[in-house]
């Protein structure tokens, strides 16, 4: 099998701990509390293999506490 390395952290935002990464495997990041979602508010990533290269899908997501 062939397995990701650990996925870049998004700021403030949590993901389900998982000790083995996997192609194929899906990571869903959500905003901690008291954090304000910015469009989307949660995301997930997707370790796949593409030409031969082993990537994590990109992840658009945003977490803030700006209240304005």
């Amino acid at each position: 099998t062939d397995f990701c390395g650990p996925p870049k952290t998004i700021p403030h935002a949590s993901l389900s701990p998982n000790k083995q990464y996997y192609v194929g495997q899906v990571l869903h990041f959500k905003c901690q509390r008291g954090y304000d979602k910015q469009p989307p508010t949660s995301g997930t990533r997707r370790c796949e293999k593409v030409n031969g290269k082993i990537i994590w899908t990109p992840l658009d997501m945003r977490c803030t506490n700006d209240s304005s």
